[in-house]
């Protein structure tokens, strides 16, 4: 059963995520691998053998054999903590974090999206994101447009989209939050 993908016997859509499966305790290792990198996946535990003592949120385990119905119970409850991601945080060093994902900002970078950030949801004037940039304002019509333009290509991987309200501003959604 190694490295085995859950079956699924319904018609694929876009916001199953795909669970691994692997042996516990002879694919330890991968399964921190997997743990590091916030990748979902269940423990199919040996009947001889003990449990992880530890495990993270996306991480469950079953004793196998298993019936259908609880392993299915598992794969639903790990695909919805995983579509639950931790809530994006904006550090000091200008590090946008989110779960053990992160990425490095520019000054200006971190300074527009803390704006957003501050406000999720809310559209924001090119003025008010302008001011929040630049202690005088930017220094150009186009400037914020340009850095927005930068900061949606670095903040993609991350689950946050920031949209243009044409004529009004722009405005970030964070994607898997509640």
């Amino acid at each position: 059963m190694t490295g085995v993908r859950a079956p699924d016997a319904r018609p694929a859509r876009p916001d199953r995520i795909q669970i691994d499966m692997l042996e516990w305790p002879r694919e330890a290792e991968r399964s921190h691998a997997l743990e590091a990198n916030g990748e979902p996946h269940l423990l199919l535990v040996a009947p001889d053998a003990d449990p992880p003592e530890e495990w993270g949120a996306l991480t469950d385990w079953v004793r196998v054999p298993v019936d259908d119905l609880d392993l299915w119970a598992r794969i639903a409850a790990l695909q919805w903590r995983a579509r639950l991601r931790p809530v994006p945080e904006l550090d000091e060093s200008d590090l946008l974090r989110r779960g053990v994902e992160w990425v490095a900002l520019s000054r200006l970078e971190a300074k527009i999206l803390r704006a957003l950030l501050a406000q999720p949801g809310a559209v924001l004037s090119r003025h008010h994101l302008g001011r929040a940039g630049w202690a005088g304002g930017p220094p150009g019509p186009r400037s914020v447009d340009t850095y927005v333009k930068r900061l949606r290509r670095r903040i993609a991987p991350l689950g946050l989209s920031i949209h243009t309200a044409r004529r009004r501003g722009y405005m970030l959604e964070i994607d898997g939050v509640d």
